[in-house]
């Protein structure tokens, strides 16, 4: 654990590991030459802002209209189009920082850099398995992942020095993952894509006209061609929705409700949320409840706000609660995995959930369905 300096209002975390002396500023970034020089209050907000960075979108970062250190509710990418200084600021175990952070004074370098390509944060065996499954990428060689340069601009993650044509073969080493395409410019895969709602008439059965290509009916498709109007890839579009909904490392949960509170980057898992209540899963810190509040003993962070860690400190005592943010599908996996349970509507009592003879409805049974 890393400790910061003990105030009137901040509590000297015990048992720390500190080799390196670290102060706020080590971490977080900012000044740390204003001092407050009188009581009058304007001059103290002036200090106060001179010393802590700011944010390029205030507003954005607000929670309940008021300006607050707790992670704000769907920030999506937010994070990557704020400035790298205002990024460490709020999170030094962000992707895009923590080569500064983390990894200054040689303390976890190696485990940095791993943490940025990783399978948590670039997604790409999803990615992969998603376009070419699905036709939206012809090789099953994965090609896409997610990745932020310094500016929190996508960026092309390379393998330094390039792994040969063997160890691609046998062990699966990339060379290179590039970012995500425009869902704009994708191209389909396959023909199903105009059969989703929409349209300016109602689709009949068959192909009334006879004039229509087989497998494309006339559903407002572009005349110019594939990857335009209509005619784009939906694996693309719903790959750049769930990278937002569903985020990987590189951006904050989306701290809306219990089991999504988490931070980003190193911080993701190191610094733990209050997210389950269960001690099963959440050990000693399920008495800290399920709504991401905190409980440190800074007299300045609400204990009644959501979107606080439980305390300002990294741990290597992660639950599985931390967990199973992010690891919640598919349910099988994970309960088995995290928690060593298995869903019993799919296994131990599945035989409650389904007749012992399968009915086949007649006719009639289906029509009255309709009804």
């Amino acid at each position: 654990m890393h400790k910061y300096g003990a105030t009137e209002t901040l509590e000297q975390i015990k048992g720390d590991k500190d080799a390196v002396g670290l102060t706020c500023t080590a971490c977080h970034g900012g000044n740390p030459v204003p001092r407050k020089a009188s009581d009058d209050q304007k001059e103290i907000e002036r200090i106060k802002r001179a010393a802590h960075v700011q944010p390029r979108f205030p507003n954005e970062w607000k929670r309940d209209g008021k300006s607050t250190g707790a992670n704000p509710e769907r920030t999506n990418t937010l994070l990557e189009r704020e400035s790298w200084e205002f990024v460490r600021f709020i999170n030094p175990g962000d992707n895009r920082v923590a080569s500064k952070t983390c990894s200054g004074s040689q303390c976890h370098d190696s485990e940095s850099h791993s943490v940025a390509r990783s399978m948590m944060s670039h997604g790409a065996m999803l990615w992969g398995a998603a376009l070419y499954n699905n036709g939206g990428f012809p090789l099953k060689d994965v090609r896409f992942g997610e990745s932020y340069n310094e500016s929190g601009a996508p960026q092309r993650l390379l393998q330094t020095p390039a792994p040969t044509a063997e160890a691609q073969r046998l062990k699966g080493l990339l060379d290179f993952l590039d970012p995500i395409p425009r869902w704009e410019i994708s191209q389909p895969g396959n023909v199903l894509r105009v059969f989703e709602r929409g349209g300016r008439r109602r689709l009949e059965v068959g192909l009334p006209d006879k004039e229509e290509d087989a497998g494309k009916p006339d559903k407002g498709l572009s005349p110019r061609g594939l990857g335009t109007n209509n005619r784009t890839d939906p694996v693309f579009l719903g790959l750049q929705k769930t990278r937002l909904l569903d985020p990987t490392l590189n951006f904050l949960g989306t701290n809306d409700h219990p089991g999504d509170f988490r931070s980003s980057g190193c911080s993701a898992c190191h610094v733990i949320y209050a997210n389950d209540r269960d001690a099963l899963h959440s050990a000693f810190y399920g008495a800290g409840g399920n709504m991401g509040r905190s409980q440190t003993a800074d007299a300045n962070i609400s204990k009644d706000e959501s979107g606080h860690p439980i305390k300002h400190q990294f741990t290597s005592a992660i639950p599985s609660s931390q967990c199973m943010v992010c690891h919640m599908h598919p349910g099988t996996n994970m309960v088995a995995s995290y928690m060593g349970l298995t869903w019993w509507d799919n296994e131990s009592d599945g035989d409650k959930m389904y007749p012992k003879q399968q009915h086949n409805p007649t006719p009639e049974e289906e029509r009255r369905k309709l009804n």
